[in-house]
C-alpha cells in the first residue's frame, strides 16, 4: 500500500512587535557601545562587544518559517529559525481531530471559543485552516491554525473525508 506524504512550508510575516524588538535591541547595543567607549570604563567596553556578538548571533532567529509534514494521518508542525535551525513544535494524529476546515467555515462556529495556537504565516490574505483537537495532557480542545498546500489538503481529505472541508 502506498503511503500518503506531503509537505508544505510558509514564511512568517514580520510583525510590528518583532520590528519594535529589533529596534530596541539595536538602540540598546549602540547606547551601551557609546557609553562604554566615551566613559572609558573597560567593563562597559567588554559588555558592549559581548552585546554586539550576541545580537549578531541572535539576529537570524527573527526569521521564522513553518513547515507542515503530513504522512499517513500524522501531521508535524516544524519551526525553522533563521533558515537553518529546525524544531518540531507539535505532532498530531488527525484521526483524533474533530474537524479540519477553513477558519472562516461555518463548521468552525462551534469552536470559536477555544484557545488557538497559530502555526501560520500571520498574513490576512491567505486561507488558513483550523484543526480542532484535544492535545495530549490538556483537558480542553484547541484550534491549531495552519496553511496547508493543495496536495496536502487533497491527501488529508482523501484520508479523512468526513472531517475535512476544502475552501472554494
Amino acid at each position: 500500500m502506498e503511503q500518503l506524504y506531503a509537505e508544505s512550508s510558509v514564511k512568517q510575516k514580520t510583525t510590528g512587535k518583532v520590528i519594535f524588538l529589533k529596534t530596541v535591541l539595536i538602540i540598546g547595543v549602540i547606547l551601551l557601545f557609546a557609553i562604554g567607549f566615551l566613559s572609558g570604563i573597560s567593563l562597559l567596553v567588554v559588555l558592549s562587544i559581548a552585546a554586539i556578538i550576541g545580537l549578531i548571533w541572535y539576529w537570524p532567529r527573527f526569521k521564522v518559517e513553518w513547515e507542515y509534514v503530513f504522512c499517513d494521518g500524522q501531521l508535524d508542525f516544524d519551526q525553522i529559525l533563521g533558515g537553518e535551525k529546525r524544531k518540531t513544535k507539535r505532532r498530531i494524529e488527525l484521526e483524533d481531530a474533530d474537524v479540519i476546515v477553513p477558519m472562516d467555515s461555518h463548521r468552525m462556529d462551534g469552536y470559536r471559543h477555544l484557545p488557538v495556537i497559530d502555526y501560520s504565516s500571520l498574513r490576512q490574505e491567505v486561507v488558513k485552516y483550523g484543526i480542532v483537537i484535544r492535545l495530549e495532557g490538556k483537558e480542553d480542545k484547541t484550534v491549531l491554525v495552519f496553511e496547508p498546500g493543495k496536495k496536502m489538503l487533497d491527501m488529508i481529505q482523501s484520508k479523512f473525508p468526513e472531517k475535512t472541508e476544502i475552501a472554494k
